[in-house]
């Protein structure tokens, strides 16, 4: 049986967020108090994303605070 990748947190904060809303991580980092390095250490999934940064993700998606964290948290269980 062919198991079919799960998206990474990068994947879907890029391709479920970021383009369709055209932010840019510059633009991400300048709306929230996350560093730009940080924001990229994400999207390459170099960096979990924890309460603070989920908050304020939501907060600029316009999604609850823990929205990133549960979909972390989600990936995480089904590795």
């Amino acid at each position: 049986m062919t198991k079919i990748p799960l998206p990474t947190i990068g994947e879907i904060l890029q391709e479920e967020f970021m383009i369709p809303l055209s932010i840019s991580p510059i633009t991400l980092s300048k709306e929230t108090t996350i560093s730009l390095e940080q924001i990229d250490h994400i999207l390459h999934n170099k960096l979990v994303i924890n309460a603070d940064i989920s908050q304020q993700l939501g907060q600029v998606f316009h999604v609850s605070d823990n929205y990133f964290l549960k979909l972390q948290k989600d990936i995480n269980n089904r590795k």
